[in-house]
């Protein structure tokens, strides 16, 4: 068997219009597919971020974490919208750089720097 070929996590929404506005508009994720009460959003490669509303959330379920140089101009763009960042801190145990924030359906959201490349 060979490596699979994509990754997608979906997370379930109360209401695609705000979350679409998280994830495409504030995120910048690009749309990739929209199936009604699902859209993906491509986060880098062949890794994406699915929302869906025809499902109940369930916030505590999952982590999706984004990772990038840009870790402080990211937290400074989503607290500037309104959002409450938790960082960004340096975590030694982990060797990243990163900060936690909710999307508006409570899932945790972390945009994260790793201080040794993968």
């Amino acid at each position: 068997m060979d490596e699979f070929d994509a990754q997608v996590t979906f997370l379930c929404v109360a209401d695609i219009g705000r979350s679409t506005a998280f994830y495409g508009d504030l995120l910048g994720l690009e749309l990739v597919r929209d199936q009604g009460p699902c859209r993906i959003y491509r986060a880098s490669g062949d890794a994406y971020v699915g929302i869906c509303d025809h499902c109940e959330p369930d916030p505590g379920s999952v982590i999706v974490t984004l990772v990038t140089d840009e870790v402080d101009a990211w937290a400074g763009r989503l607290a500037h919208a309104g959002h409450e960042v938790d960082g960004p801190h340096t975590n030694d145990r982990f060797e990243i750089y990163h900060f936690f924030v909710r999307d508006p359906d409570g899932h945790l959201v972390e945009i994260q720097r790793f201080d040794v490349p993968l």
